[in-house]
């Protein structure tokens, strides 16, 4: 297992380009490199701000109460106009593969005439404020409050990606509508549950054949972190985020601790970020997130059961990922084997002491 030490990366916007350090290990655990990082503008200036992130998304809801005034909010051509390239073509692989389908098959993506992808637009808001809170080289994440709205349905968090000079939406985010993740979640595992195929991104330029990650991460609000994640070559690849599932505030000095390992022994270095020890009786348990890289799109997921792995441990010569505690008789150690599943689940392989 590969160890990438914990950085707290401070995510300053300048005028031209933002970017993070990070410490990456090279050869093991006790042989660790510093490794720092920078994104290099591209594109105008202006891009690589607050403000163009803002006005973007400013103009997308100003185009929707527009919309809206008229009577005739046009949620597909929102998108085209608004959305990211991925975004769209993920919209179009789903809206292609059901637009015969009728009843259930069509789940949240269709309506009568099978073809409606409410991306958090149906319904015109007035902006109360916006705040960026993640940018980088080439994507950025931001907060939306509205006006008038109730709690449950006055924020939306918003990733977006920078492409060919223009801020374009990769996701909408509202856990009371979507859920966690947000609709592009949604709409990736409708894909996987059909086998719908859809383009994904291009890969970036000069990419090395053999993935070597490198993570920032930052700790907000003392129990929530956000990182960024980069390729060898400094390409921005995606935001990621999580909680340490309320562990006590004094058992978090791992957290956000990072380490790369191949968890699901598919040949493709995964990440792993240290969510804290938890007391547990007479012991400390240790948990994980893992974000497991997909290949086909170029992006990370997180394997929500990977959490709950007491003190987890990347077997490579048997494939699986073992957990473990300690009995109550402060000797014995009760081991488990686990295949990581798809759906975010694990399948126990066996179990035993030592």
């Amino acid at each position: 297992m590969k160890k990438v030490l914990f950085s707290i990366a401070i995510v300053a916007v300048i005028a031209t380009m933002a970017s993070c350090g990070s410490k990456t290990a090279k050869g093991g655990d006790n042989d660790s490199t510093a490794v720092t990082d920078s994104v290099v503008a591209t594109a105008p200036v202006e891009l690589w701000s607050e403000e163009a992130v803002e006005a973007q998304i400013r103009k997308m809801y100003d185009r929707l109460n527009e919309m809206g005034s008229k009577g005739e909010i046009d949620i597909a051509k929102l998108e085209d106009e608004f959305c990211s390239g991925f975004y769209l073509n993920l919209r179009n692989a789903i809206h292609e593969a059901i637009k015969d389908a009728t009843g259930d098959d069509q789940m949240f993506f269709g309506d009568e005439e099978g073809y409606r992808f409410l991306a958090g637009m149906s319904t015109p808001m007035e902006i109360d404020e916006i705040k960026v809170d993640l940018l980088t080289g080439d994507m950025a994440q931001a907060q939306v409050r509205f006006k008038g709205a109730d709690e449950e349905n006055g924020f939306m968090r918003l990733e977006l990606d920078l492409e060919n000079g223009v801020w374009r939406v990769k996701n909408f985010d509202q856990p009371e509508a979507f859920g966690s993740g947000g609709i592009l979640k949604m709409m990736l595992d409708f894909a996987l549950e059909h086998g719908i195929k859809y383009i994904g991104p291009e890969p970036a330029k000069g990419a090395p054949a053999a993935e070597e990650w490198e993570v920032s991460v930052r700790i907000y609000d003392e129990v929530m972190y956000e990182g960024i994640i980069r390729d060898a070559n400094g390409n921005a690849i995606m935001l990621i985020g999580g909680n340490t599932v309320d562990y006590p505030k004094d058992m978090l000095e791992t957290f956000g601790n990072v380490w790369e390992a191949d968890v699901n022994f598919d040949g493709h270095t995964d990440i792993m970020i240290c969510l804290g020890k938890m007391p547990a009786s007479d012991q400390t348990i240790t948990n994980y997130d893992a974000w497991i890289y997909n290949p086909e799109t170029g992006k990370f997921y997180n394997h929500l059961g990977f959490r709950d792995i007491s003190n987890p441990e990347v077997d490579n010569a048997n494939k699986y990922v073992t957990g473990h505690y300690l009995l109550r008789d402060g000797k014995t150690k009760q081991y488990f084997a686990y295949a990581l599943q798809e759906d975010g689940t694990q399948k126990k392989l066996k179990e035993w002491q030592e």
